[in-house]
């Protein structure tokens, strides 16, 4: 029976460690094989992750921002929330979609700054995975009608006004610029988001017009297009839209024409003395004026309208006015032998018409006189229209326009633009200074002051363009906005970049 045992046990101890080896070699095969297994996994999944973005809720974040940089060597993109004013930057591919608020495709060539986009990308990588254009988003094009003022955060577009965020940007294609490089001769695209201007955009900028040779025609008007229609005082230095161009000067029965093309912040000359000075025609005006017995002045003289008026052809200044009524001040455009003049007065507080079709108080109006070419006295009667804007077109949801408490501020070096009125003074005491840069001409409004440093009548309340132009540097302009206080305006600006 011992014999047995010393047999049968080392037997079932060989037995057991030999069950043992298996057992732990094959737990070891099904752990090589299982950690093999997800590793194979996690590259397919890695593969799948570059070929396909991870439309997961913690890696995925969308936002409605408003592009305000472009780094093309970088492949980024920098970005501004609408909410939040929060600046970020994020990189994008080549296979990056850019699309339109229709699905469409676009390049990032056609995605100006300043636009407002939905933007989604993955968090822990920051890269782009879409750019698209907000749907949510407002757009007024072709805007000429305008007024920024930022230091009371608005901007006035065609009469409505909407808040003007100091995040709010202007870009000049992909350069950004100031609200003061925003001339009133400009026309823009404004972006905006529920009730705020987020950007504003310079489609069409402009470039200047300088009269050499002008003392004749001095006192005279000058016509630029159909868009500009100016006193021509003397060395005028003059902000035009980029374009090409007609130009009529008209003088004493004298009149010189010239075409003219105006690059954008480039200046172009019309030499007067080498441009054929011809006697104008003579336009025979009949005034119908309700009530008869109101005053008509044209071109700054009192004048009896009972039989007519002859007007040398081109462009005059008539203003009319009676105790009790509202005066009516417009232009009119002769341009043929014979027009009639209708203008209807309206009581004080109520609106006065040109032709029965416009409001015509203390605003500038240009009325042109459409005229029948015959030897017959077949007149035709003179339309007036307003001048100076077009109504912008809009797309996207427009809000009601937000109008926010408007306190006098103190203005004397703030940019702002708008319509610009005359250059008349209201104060003979109160000045303003222009102080730097020093050596360069300055206009404003079109019209020489002088060279820095230089001193001037300060000019009425309201918007006016200051031009700075000087030899061998690009010539720049600057919109202000100059208050009625009591008060000298002192202004500074950078010096001008050389050409």
């Amino acid at each position: 029976m011992k014999n047995i045992e010393k047999v049968v046990i080392p037997i079932i101890i060989i037995m057991l460690v030999t069950v043992l080896g298996i057992y732990y070699i094959s737990r070891e095969y099904e752990k090589q094989q299982a950690q093999k297994k997800a590793a194979q996994i996690q590259e397919e999944l890695q593969a799948q992750e570059e070929e396909n973005p991870v439309d997961s809720d913690e890696l995925v974040y969308e936002t409605v921002a408003m592009l305000v940089g472009k780094s093309e060597e970088e492949n980024k993109l920098k970005f501004i929330t609408i909410e939040g004013d929060k600046l970020f930057e994020l990189e994008y591919k080549s296979k990056t979609p850019f699309l339109g608020k229709h699905g469409n495709s676009l390049t990032l060539s056609q995605i100006p700054l300043g636009e407002i986009l939905d933007v989604t990308y993955s968090i822990h990588s920051k890269e782009l995975i879409e750019v698209r254009i907000s749907s949510e988003a407002w757009t007024f094009t072709d805007v000429t009608r305008f007024e920024i003022v930022p230091e009371e955060g608005r901007m006035d577009i065609a009469g409505s006004t909407y808040k003007l965020p100091k995040t709010a940007i202007v870009s000049y294609g992909d350069e950004l610029a100031t609200f003061m490089d925003v001339t009133n001769v400009d026309t823009l695209t404004v972006k905006g988001y529920g009730r705020k201007v987020c950007s504003i955009i310079v489609d069409r900028g402009h470039g200047y017009l300088r009269l050499l040779n002008d003392s004749y025609f001095e006192g005279g008007w000058i016509e630029i297009g159909q868009e500009i229609i100016k006193t021509v005082t003397e060395d005028m230095l003059i902000p035009v839209p980029e374009g090409n161009y007609h130009v009529r000067l008209t003088n004493r029965g004298y009149a010189a024409e010239e075409d003219v093309v105006i690059e954008r912040d480039k200046e172009s000359e019309i030499d007067l003395s080498k441009v054929d000075i011809k006697e104008v025609a003579i336009g025979h005006v009949t005034f119908t004026i309700v009530p008869d017995y109101a005053q008509l002045f044209v071109d700054g003289q009192m004048t009896d309208f009972e039989e007519g008026v002859t007007l040398e052809y081109g462009v005059h200044r008539i203003h009319v006015e009676l105790a009790g009524y509202e005066s009516v001040d417009t232009n009119i455009r002769i341009s043929d032998k014979f027009a009639n003049v209708d203008i209807t007065l309206e009581e004080e507080g109520e609106d006065s018409t040109t032709s029965g079709t416009n409001k015509t108080t203390t605003d500038k109006f240009s009325a042109t006189a459409t005229l029948t070419p015959t030897p017959t006295p077949t007149p035709t009667t003179a339309q007036a229209s307003s001048t100076g804007y077009t109504i912008p077109h809009f797309s996207g949801t427009v809000p009601s326009p937000l109008i926010p408490d408007r306190t006098t501020a103190a203005t004397s070096s703030t940019a702002t633009t708008g319509s610009t009125g005359s250059t008349d003074v209201i104060s003979d005491t109160r000045k303003m200074y222009v102080e730097s840069p020093e050596g360069a001409e300055v206009y404003i409004d079109g019209i020489y002051t002088g060279i820095v440093p230089v001193s001037f009548a300060k000019p009425e309340k309201g918007s006016h363009v200051i031009t700075l132009s000087q030899n061998g540097r690009v010539t720049k302009s600057y919109t202000i906005a100059v208050s009625d206080d009591d008060r000298d305006v002192t202004l500074s600006f950078s010096e001008l970049v050389s050409e």
